[in-house]
């Protein structure tokens, strides 16, 4: 099954729905979130960070991390774009 919000955000990168319980949307939410901002902006992985990571994804937080970057870059491509450019 597919998540309308990744489907709408895969085409929108400020798409504002968020669906309960997908990993991805949750990663999203994250990617734009200011801990994830902040910890880009200091090149260091920041403690609230961190925290917002290990209260989704637990002890498997790295996982967390490489799904937020991934999503970020997914996020940025868009933005870049000219499709998104024209959103």
């Amino acid at each position: 099954m597919t998540c309308p919000n990744c489907d709408k955000a895969a085409i929108r990168a400020d798409w504002p729905g968020y669906t309960a319980n997908c990993r991805e949307c949750l990663a999203r939410g994250i990617a734009n979130g200011p801990e994830y901002w902040r910890s880009r902006a200091d090149g260091a992985l920041r403690p609230e960070y961190i925290a917002a990571l290990k209260g989704i994804w637990g002890e498997e937080w790295k996982d967390g991390h490489a799904a937020v970057k991934k999503a970020d870059e997914r996020l940025k491509a868009i933005r870049e774009s000219l499709q998104g450019a024209l959103l």
